[in-house]
């Protein structure tokens, strides 16, 4: 018997015809309220900002992935068919003017190789990227663990944004000793200027100057 598959992708957006600067979201306390291991659609909830956040980054031109790990797949504490509800509730709660380009998702443990779709790896944002025709070098990443920044490094991004929401607060000591003095990334082998770093309370919260505009194209 083959065993299932724990990469999964939701693609909404055929692949830009050029290549244009995304705006990437880890899920789980940033997206919505992180509920450890979630599965039931019914305990789905968007976080504060996130409603505006999005359509924001429509008017403004620019493609919204998601990526997150889903350890719990692994454990076995839930499968995909799980996953799905989840996110059909999820995409439900934002509605048609906060819409989402792709969500791809792993179920790996933190056994699994550094290759893999797992972050810190950036093997999502670079499958992503190939897959949508994204601009990772004028990309952008939001995320509430070190281990979403150093995906978001290794993929090349020029800023990252953490927040204090799910994981943020106990995350930030982590994260704020990757930051050099002038306010970049740093780890092992990424360069200190490679990526600025923006320390947020929460996406309320969130610049919106960050999101210039793209030159509009269907979605």
């Amino acid at each position: 018997m083959t065993k299932p598959s724990l990469e999964h992708r939701l693609l909404f957006q055929l692949p830009y015809p050029t290549p244009r600067p995304a705006l990437f979201l880890d899920r789980d306390g940033v997206l919505i309220e992180d509920r450890h291991h979630l599965s039931d659609p019914k305990e789905v909830a968007i976080c504060p900002g996130v409603r505006a956040l999005l359509e924001r980054a429509q008017q403004q031109g620019w493609p919204v992935v998601v990526i997150t790990n889903q350890s719990g797949i692994a454990r076995r504490y839930f499968d995909w068919a799980a996953y799905t509800r989840v996110t059909e509730r999820l995409l439900e709660l934002l509605g048609p003017m906060a819409p989402i380009d792709a969500i791809y998702a792993n179920g790996y443990g933190p056994d699994a190789p550094d290759t893999s779709w797992r972050k810190p790896s950036p093997a999502m944002l670079l499958a992503a990227a190939k897959e949508l025709n994204l601009d990772l070098s004028r990309s952008l990443l939001i995320g509430d663990r070190l281990s979403d920044l150093q995906a978001g490094a290794a993929a090349g991004l020029p800023l990252l944004v953490h927040v204090l929401c799910g994981h943020g607060q106990r995350e930030r000591p982590r994260v704020a000793a990757c930051i050099s003095h002038t306010g970049h990334f740093t780890g092992e082998n990424l360069s200190s200027e490679q990526a600025k770093v923006i320390l947020l309370k929460s996406l309320l919260d969130f610049p919106p100057g960050l999101l210039g505009p793209q030159t509009l194209q269907p979605r």
